[in-house]
């Protein structure tokens, strides 16, 4: 169905109650929105109290609830087909695994086309590693694939997926204004004059908290650290925080809590794989220096001045850098206001939406129901 000047695009997405994928589908939606698009953002029923639809109140954007039990995967293709029928969206835009599968087959079944974004692959268990084998079986029948980094636009083409339906379209940051760092540390009940490293994300491997409660713990003097963010691994997370006696204080998961960044001295970021987190946008935006493992797409996003980056094996020169980040303040300050500057020029919200408008257009084709 055609709109002239205007589109009109579905996201699906299975929502954790807080992520990076969460956070990418809510930018990317209300900057769509903001440009005249006409916006629906689908979620399977969640385990929750609906946080993450609730986010959405008062932008104009339409929300739906898929109600199928979970697990009742042919019920909820059969939902989504529904909806789509009657929403008569332009594209389907389809996020993370279960999204990508269900998504798929809907589309195929109302006659509509379907990109999807790759966020990142975590590896782990062999049960996450069968659904990543998955995914791209799936990926490889969409009609376009958005990846945050070039790492994964490789990864993808080497598994045979046509180069032409495969783009590299980097996150970008909101737009949204962190608070300033008074409001932010009150917020999080920890000193106002204390220098603090801080850390935001799901507590899982792949995110590699364990990592950082380890270097917070091997420095000395000590640094203060916090972590912001919750997940299946927490509870081993506290029980490594009081054998190390690591300095670290867990808060828990905080909505947009990338505006908290400005509570911090250094944001840290021991991922063993990423794609690009929103996170490091918000501290680039801030002003707020980061220390990062040099994987996905944060050496793209920090280059060679406006960061620290570090071996992701290498925990002793993590400990090194976060030391000379905090010690350092006149060097954090250049490197943070050089961070800013490249956020500006490569990671605007136009930008990302112009690129990703590039890839529904190349990607709205006639299809045949399935």
């Amino acid at each position: 169905m055609e709109h002239p000047g205007r589109r009109r695009i579905m996201h699906l997405i299975d929502p954790a109650p807080y992520g990076g994928a969460e956070a990418v589908v809510s930018a990317l939606a209300r900057g769509a929105a903001g440009q005249g698009d006409e916006i629906c953002v689908v979620a399977f029923r969640q385990a929750g109290d609906g946080k993450f639809l609730r986010r959405f109140d008062g932008d104009g954007i339409e929300t739906v609830e898929l109600r199928s039990p979970r697990r009742r995967y042919w019920r909820e293709v059969r939902e989504l087909a529904a909806l789509i029928r009657a929403w008569h969206p332009d594209i389907l835009h389809t996020h993370v695994y279960h999204a990508d599968a269900v998504g798929y087959l809907a589309a195929r079944s109302a006659g509509v086309p379907i990109v999807s974004t790759v966020h990142g692959f975590t590896a782990g268990s062999l049960k996450n590693r069968f659904y990543q084998w998955l995914d791209v079986q799936v990926l490889k029948r969409m009609d376009g694939i958005a990846c945050v980094s070039q790492v994964l636009v490789d990864r993808l083409r080497a598994e045979g997926i046509a180069p032409a339906r495969v783009h590299l379209v980097p996150n970008a940051h909101d737009g949204s204004v962190a608070l300033n760092r008074s409001e932010a540390r009150k917020i999080l009940d920890v000193s106002q004059a204390a220098p603090l490293v801080g850390w935001i994300g799901r507590l899982s491997y792949e995110k590699g908290p364990d990592r950082f409660v380890r270097v917070l713990a091997s420095l000395r003097p000590n640094i203060e650290g916090i972590i912001i963010g919750d997940g299946p691994e927490r509870a081993a997370l506290e029980k490594q925080v009081a054998t190390q006696s690591a300095p670290i204080t867990l808060v828990g998961a905080y909505p947009d809590a990338g505006r908290l960044v400005t509570a911090f001295d250094v944001l840290a970021i021991t991922s063993r794989t990423e794609g690009l987190p929103m996170t490091v946008l918000h501290a680039m935006a801030a002003g707020v220096p980061v220390v990062a493992t040099a994987v996905g797409a944060l050496p793209e996003a920090l280059g060679d001045s406006s960061g620290w980056l570090v071996d992701p094996n290498n925990e002793s020169a993590f400990s090194s850098a976060l030391s000379e980040a905090v010690q350092d303040r006149a060097l954090a300050r250049q490197r943070a206001d050089q961070a800013r500057l490249r956020l500006r020029r490569l990671y605007s919200l136009d930008a990302w939406i112009e690129r990703m408008n590039r890839v529904y257009d190349q990607s709205r084709r006639p299809h045949s129901a399935a």
